[in-house]
């Protein structure tokens, strides 16, 4: 299972799971590579390198904003590009989904 960028193969609780995912965010907000604003959570891109780690990291925001943000279970919740504001990924009744998001060769910060 990957954790933000960070890929652990065995099974862990859910509060360490949890833990690590607070971590994380709070890293990335520290560098300003996220932000929250409501229910739409603004990153780069770049962050999400596949299809994999991307829903894994709507669900891991998921989890944070549940926690953090006071966002209920089953909630919406929408990312979108940081640069341009168009949405690139959604939570929706806890399915996560990519909307006409594109995967690039080198995309690097």
């Amino acid at each position: 299972m990957f954790y933000a960028n960070k890929k652990h193969s065995a099974p862990i609780n859910s509060a360490e799971q949890n833990a690590k995912i607070l971590a994380n965010v709070k890293g990335l907000l520290e560098k300003k590579l996220i932000q929250f604003n409501g229910n739409v959570v603004s990153l780069y891109p770049q962050l999400w390198k596949d299809k994999e780690k991307a829903i894994n990291w709507i669900k891991c925001l998921y989890i944070y904003c549940n926690l953090k943000k006071q966002i209920k279970a089953k909630e919406a919740l929408y990312f979108e590009d940081i640069i341009t504001k168009k949405i690139i990924g959604s939570m929706v009744n806890n399915v996560p989904k990519l909307i006409e998001f594109e995967f690039e060769a080198n995309n690097e910060i």
